[in-house]
């Protein structure tokens, strides 16, 4: 009789092979393990850095409205600024306009109470000053022309018109002073 060990020969041969099976199984698992972590904590990383940059970029938009509304609000200060200014300006303009007929019938009254010559009307009218008066003497109503020019209440050329010339009863010479009103700046 001969005995065959079939069964040990089937045993040796077999189990080295299922042992590399299970290795090589087990050596990809890991590996694929080691993938899977690699890539979660490869994706974490960069879901922080996406979260840091949006952290970064919703505090720069906060920043960028408060910037917005400074300077929208810096824009409307200035156009008020502008708006006062301008405010001003015509005030100190309304004032000056103002002052300079006190300034004129103040020049006239020096100028005329020196002089033989009566004023029976000054009228100012779309910056037109006509000065209508009588004089005994020629003389005298350049006099009263040269006083208004040194007071500089007439700054442009007069127009003078004798309007009656003495005759019969009367002495007297009506006339007319006819100026445009230049205001000059005064500061």
């Amino acid at each position: 009789m001969i005995e065959i060990n079939v069964a040990r020969s089937l045993q040796r041969p077999g189990n080295l092979h299922e042992y590399s099976r299970l290795f090589c199984w087990l050596v990809g698992v890991v590996v694929f393990m080691g993938f899977g972590v690699a890539s979660w904590w490869w994706t974490q990383s960069l879901q922080e850095q996406v979260d840091a940059l949006v952290q970064e970029k919703i505090v720069k938009m906060q920043d960028l409205v408060q910037i917005r509304e400074s300077l929208d609000q810096f824009q409307r200060f200035h156009e008020q600024k502008v708006l006062l200014m301008t405010s001003i300006e015509q005030l100190s303009d309304q004032e000056r306009e103002k002052a300079w007929p006190v300034k004129m019938l103040d020049g006239v009254s020096r100028n005329v109470e020196k002089l033989d010559i009566w004023l029976e009307r000054v009228q100012l009218e779309s910056r037109v000053v006509e000065l209508r008066g009588q004089s005994l003497a020629l003389e005298d109503i350049g006099k009263f022309m040269e006083g208004l020019e040194d007071d500089g209440i007439i700054v442009s050329l007069p127009v003078v018109e004798i309007l009656d010339h003495p005759g019969g009863d009367s002495d007297a010479f009506s006339f007319l002073i006819r100026f445009v009103w230049e205001q000059q700046v005064t500061t």
